[in-house]
């Protein structure tokens, strides 16, 4: 099973121009799969992706000024729907990935944790949106729980303009309490 996923930092370029993004410039980061992995690339506001492949994700930032404090962005929507869109995935790295993608949301209170459930596939959390609408089974993969913290925090990271994904070991994570 593949475990790392190795997200680049933002660019400081444009990815289809080339051109150098200025402090307080807002671009669109978008996130495309490859054989190899996840691939980060950023576009200014005028240019569009360029390939063949539409991005699984993408989101909006800028670059800090200089000497401002960096404050962590979280398009919860964003991240909400790109969740969505791998719940069929059949891949072990895309179901690693929306486990995740499932934590951080939980964290981030967009999801509430309703329930264990084991299945012959093994066992699985539920999850319901905020708005009690729907609800979300996600098979939990073989990582442990400091692996889970360590790939969250680069999550959020990379959400946020930069940071690297990837991920070592593997054992049990304990059941959460639905409380």
């Amino acid at each position: 099973m593949a475990t790392d996923w190795q997200m680049p930092r933002a660019a400081q370029t444009c990815g289809a121009c080339g051109r150098s993004f200025q402090p307080g410039e807002r671009f669109r980061a978008c996130l495309f799969e490859q054989d190899a992995g996840y691939v980060r690339c950023d576009y200014c506001e005028t240019c569009l992706p360029q390939g063949i492949l539409p991005p699984i994700g993408s989101w909006c930032a800028h670059v800090a000024e200089e000497g401002a404090k960096k404050a962590p962005a979280f398009d919860r929507e964003a991240i909400y729907n790109f969740f969505c869109r791998l719940e069929d995935a059949e891949e072990p790295d895309k179901r690693q990935f929306r486990f995740v993608l499932a934590l951080l949301l939980w964290r981030k209170k967009a999801l509430k944790f309703e329930r264990t459930t084991d299945a012959a596939d093994g066992e699985a959390w539920e999850f319901s949106s905020d708005a009690g609408a729907a609800r979300h089974r996600v098979p939990r993969p073989p990582i442990d729980e400091a692996q889970i913290e360590q790939l969250s925090r680069q999550l959020e990271s990379l959400l946020a303009g930069g940071g690297e994904i990837d991920s070592r070991a593997s054992a049990n994570i304990p059941a959460p309490n639905a409380s």
